[in-house]
Order: C-alpha cells, then structure tokens, then sequence
C-alpha cells in the first residue's frame, strides 16, 4: 500500500493523471462508508436482527474500535488531519478547504456533523470498555446498548446528507453505496 502512494506509486500516478476524479472518488467513499457501509451494513442491521455475528468484528470483540476508527478516519480525510500514534500531526489541503470556499455553511455544518458521529461512536466505545461488549449491545431488550446503537447510526446518516450537501455545493455527482437496513428494513427479514 505504501508503495502505491510513492512519487512514482500507481495510485499517486492514477490520482494526479485525474485529480477531479479523486475529489469525487474521495466523496464516493466518505459518503459509503458513512451511511452503506457503517450506519448500515456494520451497524444497524447487527442491532435488527439482535445478532453478534453480524457485527463487524465478530471473531476478536473489537467491534467497538473498528466503529469509533472507521468514524475518525471519515474525518480525517474530510479535515486532511491525522493523529499519529506518538501523538503528532499529519496535516495538509483538504476536501473542507474546497467546500468552504463554495459552501462555508456546509463545511461548517459537515465538520459539526463528522464531529458528533465520532462522539457518538465514542460513547459506544467507552460503553464497550466499561464491561458491556458491543455483542450485549445488540442484545434484545438492552435498551442503553440500543440507544447508542442507534445514536452512531442517526449520527452517521446526518453526516451523510451534509456529505451529499457537500457533493452537491461542489457541482459534483456520486453515487453512494445504500444499505437494507436503512432503506428497506423489510427486505432484511425476507
């Protein structure tokens, strides 16, 4: 992988050959993960069907990590900000810097939204190492696990239609990935 980004890496070269089909591959992919893939493949459909082995890690009981990283990591591509490990910064142009110059209110608006998904997602994790795991969460008739369950998925699918706004104050067309469980729930059960 770190390769591919190398001066001379194929996803460097295949980046700068189309830098405008990066911005749009970089919205496609925030905007999927958010809703689609998190808020719902990963997330709602495990607290549906009350089932751990469909949560995202199911094997190691660290779903809780996944969820909280997979929302940090949305942020950081949208802020062009990272957190190393030893507590430095990585930091450089950004999707914000672009939306804010067209749409300030929507840049504003989206990094609020990116902001309180990750404190939601946060709150689940810190619920998961204070003893409930993520699989009692989904647990029937766990009512605090399911209201921070459901909590990170409103939190992820309000950030996704500030990214959709996003995509739109930038005259861009994407298409994001969707989820049964967010928009056909019965279908989950056929």
């Amino acid at each position: 992988m770190a390769a591919n980004w190398t001066d001379d890496g194929a996803v460097r070269a295949a980046l700068m050959a189309d830098p405008e089909g990066g911005i749009s591959s970089i919205l496609t992919g925030m905007g999927s993960l958010s809703y689609g893939e998190l808020a719902g493949e990963r997330i709602k459909l495990g607290l549906m069907l009350h089932d751990p082995e469909e949560e995202h890690d199911c094997f190691s009981d660290m779903t809780h990590l996944s969820h909280y990283y997979d929302g940090v990591g949305i942020r950081n591509v949208y802020t062009g900000r990272y957190t190393r490990v030893d507590g430095s910064t990585v930091e450089g142009p950004s999707l914000s810097q672009l939306v804010a110059a067209v749409a300030p209110e929507v840049d504003a608006q989206l990094r609020a939204e990116l902001d309180a998904s990750v404190a939601a997602l946060g709150e689940m994790k810190a619920a998961a190492e204070g003893g409930m795991a993520y699989d009692q969460m989904l647990g029937l008739g766990n009512e605090r696990g399911k209201a921070l369950i459901e909590g990170a998925v409103a939190a992820l699918v309000a950030q996704t239609r500030s990214i959709e706004r996003a995509v739109a104050a930038l005259g861009r067309e994407v298409e994001l990935e969707g989820s049964d469980s967010l928009d056909n729930p019965n279908a989950v059960f056929q």
